[in-house]
């Protein structure tokens, strides 16, 4: 970004200098206009132009004094989006990283004709525990979809 910044810098300060150059107009025997930094030798006529200022805007920031209320909206709506983007990425691993039950999630053992089977089954708080975490990701992902709705609505 900062080497954009200076590109763009050096070009203006370029196109100021070529601003304040002397520009001249020959106008050759032939008809020909010809333009440059002194008179084409061999004119008929040769006058000296003035230029009007180069119509150049040096680029801002977002936040910088002189950008345009529409830039700043669509500024603040980017930051919200990414925000919420990051909210929705950590949601996501919360459940993933919480699918797995925790001590005392999982109930019961089976006995069938006397012997212990070894099953069980997802107790009431890891479906609850489960279900909160699916219900964060629902909400950032709808909060998220309503900065992107306010986003593009900045764009326009």
């Amino acid at each position: 970004m900062r080497q954009t910044v200076l590109a763009i810098t050096v070009a203006l300060a370029a196109a100021t200098a070529l601003a304040q150059q002397p520009i001249f107009r020959s106008v050759m025997p032939d008809g020909r206009i010809i333009y440059g930094d002194k008179p084409a030798p061999g004119a008929k006529e040769a006058t000296q132009v003035s230029l009007p200022p180069p119509n150049i805007a040096s680029p801002t920031q977002p936040g910088e004094a002189g950008a345009s209320s529409q830039q700043q909206a669509l500024d603040t709506a980017d930051a919200e989006v990414q925000d919420t983007q990051r909210a929705l990425d950590a949601a996501k691993a919360a459940l993933e990283a919480g699918r797995e039950p925790q001590e005392g999630e999982r109930v019961g053992t089976t006995i069938n004709k006397g012997r212990a089977t070894g099953s069980t089954r997802a107790s009431d708080a890891y479906v609850q525990r489960i279900q909160a975490l699916e219900d964060a990701v629902a909400a950032a992902q709808k909060n998220l979809d309503d900065a992107l709705a306010r986003r593009n609505a900045a764009r326009y």
